[in-house]
């Protein structure tokens, strides 16, 4: 059992025999790694805050390179790091407080017979102690922080400064190590502060500037000097990040140049070292060095990408799941309809069962004479259903002649009948109540739809910004209840600041400005969207189009009310919407059902909903709202103000127009307006639209021939919105029907 579990795990695979011998290589680099020249406890600490079998082979590693160099003062070393091996394979250990108790011990006990067998002084005695307290600490401060590798590189408190300890004990430890007159510490110390001012400025140049002096420091004195020159020589080039690499990197090379002659030092080896180093990041595209220093970033950013892919994928899979839920619904009504249902000729088997059955003459009719009783049945079914009871006297000759039980079978057809239209009136009363539930789980899959591919929208959470716009928000004395701020898919900055007090005009303005400033990106003047007695007020980037628009209406005979409702908005992602709403008629009626198109359908889109999902929950509004039949058209734009795709979507609207680059398109509809039935959809129209270009939407009291329209719009394409829209309307009224009066709406969007 245990052969086939090792032949199943990770370390038995090449992966594992890769990790095994850089864990090798881990334990022989750090060996090297001494304080004031003789401290050397990084190696046991290290070693033992990692897992057994990884540990295990890092010990192996320190031995080979503890052998390597061995000296009479190091011996000692072989014996400490032989013991904590016995004690991690016999224990396996994994703790912080652990590790440090076993390392401290591991240290002592070769220490102890040492001191056994040959006596040393006060001082000597001391350096151990205080030796084999440092081994333990590290141990315990290297296992926290190695815990933290698998939690996405996120550091908090002592963890942080374990991280910084080991960033220290690795320079130390290739600080011993020369090629070919080559100090490789001190070229890896020039290479990292060189990635710190390139890609991040002076403040992480300084910090790489501390670690790099403190672990020279710790080396010997003369490698501090060159930590400290090196440390300036990186803040000096931090400053000018904005200048360009090459720029940076003559300014790194030149400042540590001046130093070196100014604190003295100046040596051949140590510039030939900084001069190769800057040459080969002068050659190194920038673009390559982000990708090797940014790696937690971007893994963290992937990992929210995924998440949030994941979370479209669930709301994906419960669409599914309710649309599955549907059909089945769906095939199990028109299974129960096929056993249940039996339409008029259950009026006969009615007859035919309680009364038909039990007479002794039922053979001369159902029998002998049965296409004169069909042609009898016929003849009643058609009376019934026009006057809806039969008496004696309307029955035919042929029953009249051969039923002696007419009188009971008049009243068994009434009641028959009678109970044949209950049924029949239950069943569309079903049938509708079916079709409101099916249409709810559309609206419903619709929303998750939407939702699914909003949340993928969502590629990165912009915490700077947010944190920024919070600071602001809280020295202006606005309370909010939270913000959120995020990038898309094309990198476009959104920001929605929930409130439970929404701010005056003014106060919007003068926010979006101070916004604006501080994150160095141009904010649009937010929009608000309302739910109950909390506000979202989303702000989003400065597009690179504009709209102008205007409308104007005409009531039917200077009518107080009109039929015609539109509206106009901004939402909270860069794009305008425009809807144009017709109720069915003129009049207060009309334009009640016109209003409440429009109302609820931006209220749903402000909230975040696409059309497809608000059409199909307003369609099953109309259904229930009124005992009455209730219908209204819709006639919808939406335009993308950053790359001027614009999506038409139509509900038994008229036609529109679009002027664009000199020729004139127009958009038909063949859909049915909302309200007469479920399940409708909209006609779709997809264009890309430019500057100078004009969009027309009307109602359908405009009556005018749509050529007409057309050259009139080519003649006034130059003009301002409002200018269009008036002179439209103007036509409009000269051609419309004196007998037929309806209202006018002309809506008119000039993008700028």
């Amino acid at each position: 059992m245990k052969e086939k579990v090792l032949k199943c795990s990770k370390l038995d695979s090449k992966d594992g025999v890769l990790l095994d011998i850089c864990f090798f290589c881990f334990g022989f680099v750090i060996s090297f790694a001494k304080i004031a020249g003789f401290m050397s406890p990084f190696c046991l600490s290290l070693s033992m805050a990692l897992r057994r079998r990884p540990s295990i082979f890092s010990l192996f590693g320190s031995i080979f390179g503890v052998a390597l160099f061995l000296t009479a003062d190091n011996i000692i070393y072989i014996f400490i790091l032989l013991i904590a091996m016995c004690l991690k394979f016999v224990f396996n250990f994994n703790g912080s407080l652990k590790n440090g108790i076993f390392s401290s011990i591991s240290f002592l006990i070769p220490q102890i017979i040492s001191i056994v067998m040959f006596p040393v002084g006060f001082g000597t005695l001391l350096t151990i102690y205080f030796e084999s307290i440092l081994c333990g600490i590290m141990a315990a401060l290297f296992t926290q922080s190695s815990k933290k590798f698998s939690v996405n590189l996120r550091f908090k408190g002592y963890d942080v400064f374990g991280v910084f300890i080991l960033a220290v004990v690795f320079l130390i430890s290739f600080c011993n190590i020369n090629f070919i007159g080559f100090n490789v510490g001190r070229i890896i110390a020039i290479f990292f502060i060189i990635q710190a001012f390139l890609l991040y400025g002076f403040s992480y140049a300084c910090v790489s500037g501390v670690i790099i002096t403190i672990g020279f420091a710790l080396f010997t004195k003369d490698f501090a000097k060159f930590g400290v020159v090196l440390a300036v020589s990186g803040f000096m080039a931090g400053i000018f990040r904005y200048a360009g690499k090459v720029f940076q990197i003559i300014m790194f090379f030149t400042t540590y140049i001046f130093c070196c002659i100014f604190f003295g030092g100046l040596n051949v080896q140590s510039v030939l070292e900084v001069f190769l180093v800057c040459f080969v990041n002068a050659l190194l595209p920038k673009k390559y060095l982000l990708n090797i220093f940014s790696n937690a970033k971007a893994q963290q950013k992937s990992d929210r990408v995924k998440l949030n892919d994941e979370i479209s994928l669930k709301l994906k899979f419960a669409a599914n799941v309710i649309l599955d839920l549907k059909n089945s619904v769906s095939e199990c009504a028109k299974v129960m309809d096929s056993l249940v249902g039996k339409g008029f000729d259950g009026v006969y088997e009615n007859v035919a069962e309680n009364l038909c059955r039990g007479c002794r003459l039922n053979t001369n009719c159902w029998v002998n004479s049965y296409g004169e009783l069909s042609r009898s049945f016929c003849y009643i079914s058609n009376f019934l259903k026009e006057n809806g009871s039969i008496t004696i006297q309307d029955m035919p000759v042929f029953l009249k002649n051969k039923c002696f039980k007419l009188q009971n079978l008049v009243q068994h057809l009434n009641f028959a009948y009678k109970e044949y239209l209950c049924n029949e009136q239950n069943s569309r009363r079903i049938n509708e109540a079916r079709a409101i539930a099916a249409e709810q789980f559309s609206g419903m899959v619709e929303l998750l739809y939407e939702l699914s591919g909003e949340v993928a929208s969502i590629k990165s959470i912009d915490s700077k910004n947010s944190n920024i716009i919070k600071n602001i928000l809280k020295s202006n004395d606005i309370v909010f209840k939270g913000i959120f701020c995020f990038l898309d898919e094309f990198q476009r900055l959104t920001v929605d600041v929930y409130v439970d007090l929404l701010m005056d005009k003014d106060k919007l303005e003068k926010l979006t400005l101070i916004i604006s400033r501080a994150i160095g990106k141009d904010m649009e003047f937010p929009t608000v969207t309302k739910a109950f007695q909390n506000y979202k007020i989303s702000f989003f980037e400065s597009a690179v189009l504009g709209v102008d628009f205007a409308a104007v209406q005409a009531t039917a005979d200077g009518g107080k009310y009109c039929g015609d409702t539109y509206d106009y908005f901004m939402d909270g992602r860069g794009f305008a919407h425009i809807i144009l709403s017709d109720g069915m008629g003129s009049g207060k009626r009309a334009s009640l059902d016109s209003l409440m198109t429009c109302s609820t359908l931006r209220k749903f889109i402000e909230a975040g909903f696409g059309f497809n999902s608000a059409l199909k929950l307003l369609n099953l509004s109309f259904a229930i709202k009124s005992k009455e039949e209730s219908l209204a058209t819709i006639d919808t734009c939406t335009i993308d103000l950053y790359t001027g795709q614009t999506n038409f979507l139509k509900a038994g609207a008229t036609t529109s127009y679009i002027f664009s680059r000199g020729y004139v398109t127009q958009l038909h509809s063949k859909s049915l307006p909302i309200g007469i039935i479920q399940g409708i959809g909209f006609d779709s129209e997809n264009v890309t639209l430019f500057k100078g270009d004009v969009i027309v939407m009307l109602s359908d009291g405009v009556i005018c021939d749509p050529e007409w329209i057309s050259k009139t719009l080519k003649s006034l394409y130059a003009k301002n919105a409002k200018d269009i829209a008036s002179e439209l309307l103007k036509m409009a009224k000269t051609f419309e029907d004196k007998d037929h009066l309806d209202d006018i709406t002309v809506l008119v969007a000039k993008i700028i």
